[in-house]
């Protein structure tokens, strides 16, 4: 629909409406204006009636207060009816054809009813101060709305020929004031969808917004070309690492804003482009970056543009930029906050990363020594411990009596428990033939003192570090060590496989299971799992629900393969 033709019906509708409340209103001021003059004559009129009456009633001539009863509806104008009663309150006289209806009889005073289906206001006079009787005259109030009805219809009548008046002159002006408002609306709608437009600028007021619009769209197409490039430059500055967020905004400034070359300053260390196309000197780089910072401004020079980039940094720039000045001031104002949290969550990066290999290096060096620490604890039990226990088993061989027996079988339960401590410390079978003959012989002792049978499954085509080994190892024994305690499962799974370029480790039992999300990796010795498997990059997964069982799975890096 077009403009013209929707403000012509606005207006129409607009001029419409008011009227129409107008008059409505006015009718119903109108009604109650009249309510309150049939009030007053209805008033008047019976006092008038009881004092046209008071004579006859007072000689008891009642053919003449019939007589001047029959005359009030020619004296009263909309009489309904009127009736006389004594002081007892029985009718005297009335108007009615065949007698005054009982119902009425029990209405006194003043009030508006309905008769017959018609609205009538009833008032009450007393006659000779009510002595002689009581009377009361009723209106209908049908001729008020009559006269209302008058009113309305003039106005309404009045209302309609001057809003098609004004409808026809109005579309007459309209069609020629909006033509330039309608090429407006076209052309807005062509640089909705991107294309330039030039809009209309008549000798009217509409002038002054073509003008308006023509200015907004030059300042449309000039954010739109900002916030591209303000976008381009954030995405890059998604990197973690300074150098690499160096680069690739010092490499985008460059090449869209057509600078020569450019340096991001760090603290006072100074991180060059390397794909810009010149060298940029670099004796006065950290003056104009430290004046930049304490002014909080750009700094526009002759040959060189500095951003800041607080608290620790500065863009510099060198050359001649391409476009406006105040546009692209603005533009490296706007980017002097983002690159500042940027440049932020690279020092917090750098600094993270080198905790995190600090905190690698000791867990890697405390994992050695604990290592070293349990071996040697091995070797003196087996060496020790136990060459002094396999003494004693001897010497007792000799002795007689029922105490020497149970002494010489305590000995053995605690030469066999202290070759368990021994195994489980560190099995001098991994150093001597490697990690299959080691877990074969662990899976058979576990087995025998547990009671849990254990399938074992080692398919390696390579030997592996000494280190990826240990972390193999340890992983299958805390794994088998949680299975005893917490599965209640008779039977078990362990795999050491070599996939797609990988090392693979399972251990899986048939027991009761847990839920992962009360337990988690936190709980029943998998954090020590977890950490020496990210030790040496690989990952750690873990399978569980109640009722089915759990799947402890280890994916490691051939890389670390000797």
């Amino acid at each position: 629909m077009r403009l013209s033709l929707q403000l012509l019906l606005t207006v129409c509708f607009a001029a419409t409406a008011t009227g129409s409340v107008l008059i409505l209103g006015g009718g119903a001021f109108l009604f109650a204006e009249g309510e309150k003059t049939l009030w007053q004559q209805a008033r008047a009129g019976v006092q008038d009636l009881a004092t046209l009456l008071t004579d006859d009633l007072l000689l008891r001539d009642l053919l003449a207060v019939r007589t001047k009863l029959g005359s009030a509806s020619a004296r009263y104008p909309g009489f309904a009816f009127a009736y006389v009663l004594d002081p007892e309150g029985r009718v005297l006289a009335h108007t009615f054809p065949e007698g005054v209806p009982e119902a009425l009889l029990g209405l006194p005073g003043e009030r508006s009813f309905r008769l017959e289906g018609k609205v009538v206001y009833q008032a009450e006079a007393g006659i000779y101060g009510g002595r002689a009787g009581t009377v009361r005259l009723a209106l209908y109030q049908a001729p008020l709305w009559e006269e209302v009805g008058k009113v309305v219809r003039t106005g309404l009548f009045g209302l309609l020929w001057a809003v098609g008046l004004g409808v026809g002159l109005g579309y007459l002006l309209l069609t020629q004031a909006l033509e330039p408002l309608a090429r407006m609306a076209e052309g807005a709608a062509l640089l909705g969808r991107g294309e330039r437009v030039r809009f209309p600028e008549p000798k009217s007021e509409l002038g002054d917004l073509g003008r308006a619009l023509n200015r907004m769209e030059e300042e449309v197409e000039r954010r739109q070309r900002q916030l591209s490039l303000l976008n381009r430059v954030l995405a890059e500055s998604h990197a973690l690492r300074v150098e690499e967020l160096a680069e690739r905004v010092l490499s985008l400034l460059v090449r869209e804003l057509a600078f020569v070359c450019g340096h991001l300053w760090v603290e006072g260390r100074v991180l060059r482009c390397r794909n810009c196309q010149a060298l940029c000197p670099l004796d006065e780089v950290q003056g104009l970056a430290e004046e930049a910072l304490r002014l909080g401004q750009v700094l526009w020079r002759r040959q060189s543009v500095v951003v800041p980039v607080p608290p620790r940094g500065a863009l510099v720039l060198y050359g001649l930029p391409s476009g406006e000045e105040a546009w692209i001031r603005e533009l490296l104002t706007a980017l002097s906050g983002p690159l500042s949290t940027a440049l932020e969550n690279a020092r917090l990066y750098g600094l993270l990363q080198e905790k995190e290999a600090q905190r690698a290096e000791l867990l890697r060096a405390w994992l050695k020594a604990q290592e070293e620490e349990r071996g040697r604890i091995a070797r003196e039990l087996h060496d020790e411990v136990g060459q002094a226990l396999t003494g004693l088993i001897l010497g007792l061989e000799g002795l007689p009596g029922e105490k020497a027996v149970a002494l010489k079988e305590l000995a053995r339960y605690t030469l066999a428990e202290v070759r368990r401590l021994a195994l489980d410390l560190r099995p001098s079978v991994l150093d001597h033939l490697g990690l299959e003959a080691a877990l074969r012989r662990y899976v058979r002792e576990f087995s025998d003192r547990t009671g849990i049978e254990v399938d074992l499954s080692f398919h390696l085509s390579r030997p592996l570090s000494p280190e990826l080994e240990t972390v193999i190892y340890r992983v299958v024994q805390e794994a088998l060590t949680n299975v005893a305690r917490h599965s209640g499962s008779p039977k078990a799974a362990v795999g050491v496989l070599e996939v797609e370029g990988e090392v693979r480790v399972f251990v899986e039992d048939e027991g009761r299971g847990f839920d992962l999300r009360k337990v988690g990796l936190g709980h029943q010795g998998l954090v020590g799992m977890r950490e020496r498997v990210e030790l040496v990059g690989g990952r750690l997964l873990l399978e569980s629900a109640p009722g089915e069982g759990t799947r402890v799975q280890v994916r490691l890096p051939l890389e670390v393969a000797a």
